[in-house]
């Protein structure tokens, strides 16, 4: 998702979930076999390691620190039938620069993302990529028209109320 690829990070957790061993437990083991109705070694179990990675990623999904411009990226890694209705909400997200809540959906025609009032931003803000085919239309960001830079919406203070008209399906 930080290289900009939603749809293959998600094949890749679908990949990943299958080479759970054996997979009524939940867990990735040490080793892993193309043979799964054959016994063999699994390894050390829970592999804690592999876990915290998935975790880690998994919190990405939904915000990350960006070095290059210091800014947290929302969402890019959310499915986009999670936005639908009643979409996202993060509440309490632990970031570099304190604690993260926003709330993301699509809802009649609109993509509408909330950022909580308290919300911690870094210097360079915070930067929803997006996430649709085809180009954003007509957005606001508190009432005012925003502009869109390099397929990416910035904002920069918590509490912005955020509207991007979508077309299509």
């Amino acid at each position: 998702m930080r290289l900009g690829w939603r749809d293959r990070a998600w094949q890749a957790v679908e990949y990943f979930f299958a080479d759970r061993a054996p997979p009524p437990w939940n867990q990735w083991a040490e080793v892993v076999s193309a043979t799964p109705r054959k016994p063999f070694f699994v390894g050390d179990l829970p592999h804690a390691w592999v876990a915290s990675d998935f975790v880690r990623s998994a919190l990405d999904m939904f915000a990350y620190h960006r070095e290059r411009d210091d800014s947290l990226v929302l969402a890019a890694g959310v499915p986009l039938d999670w936005l639908e209705g009643e979409g996202i909400q993060v509440r309490g997200l632990h970031t570099p620069h304190g604690r993260l809540g926003y709330a993301l959906r699509r809802r009649d025609g609109q993509l509408q993302l909330d950022v909580a009032g308290d919300a911690g931003l870094p210097p360079g803000g915070l930067v929803l990529p997006w996430p649709y085919a085809g180009h954003p239309g007509r957005t606001t960001i508190d009432g005012r028209p925003a502009k869109w830079t390099g397929g990416e919406l910035r904002i920069t203070r918590p509490g912005a109320e955020v509207r991007i008209e979508v077309a299509g399906p």
